[in-house]
């Protein structure tokens, strides 16, 4: 008796586990294939780096914001690329896949030099992105976007390297 009790858990608590992960999938899913424009960048440093910047008299120098008036800042930007249908179905399937790995702590740099930006009527949601360190920020509405496994860090990594994206992505590296 004392072992049917945990297996009964498992049997009921499992679809509960899958469907959670499969609304996660549907809601990201949504919010990709209503957007009007979806852009993968490389960026310079920006406000969210952790990293402090001086000037030759030691005065902290203030970095430009990722996000300004609703819109990317292209002043920053130094690679992009607009993507399209299955590309936007093979981001999905990386970002909304369920667990498959270890979940990957965030912490470290953050010196975030890869983004993607969902725009849709004018508003702009961001994944910021810090290979080096496997850390990420979004944009409030991105919040609920499942933690990254190490798969699934290895799996964005070479999408942006597959897109042609150079700028301060070290191939050796994760």
């Amino acid at each position: 008796m004392k072992c049917l009790i945990p297996k009964i858990f498992i049997a009921l608590i499992t679809p509960l586990i899958t469907f959670s992960q499969n609304e996660k999938g549907i809601w990201l899913t949504n919010k990709f294939k209503s957007a009007d424009t979806i852009l993968l960048v490389s960026h310079k440093p920006n406000a969210g780096f952790t990293d402090q910047f001086s000037d030759k008299n030691g005065k902290q120098i203030m970095l430009p914001k990722l996000i300004i008036a609703g819109k990317p800042n292209r002043k920053i930007i130094t690679e992009q690329k607009v993507i399209s249908g299955k590309e936007i179905d093979e981001l999905i399937g990386i970002l909304a896949r369920p667990f498959k790995d270890s979940i990957s702590s965030q912490g470290g740099c953050f010196t975030p030099h890869q983004a993607i930006f969902i725009i849709k009527n004018g508003k702009t949601s961001y994944i910021d992105i810090c290979f080096h360190c496997g850390s990420y920020e979004t944009s409030k509405d991105l919040s609920g976007i499942p933690p990254f496994d190490m798969r699934r860090w290895k799996e964005l990594k070479g999408y942006f390297i597959r897109h042609g994206f150079k700028y301060e992505i070290d191939k050796n590296e994760n």
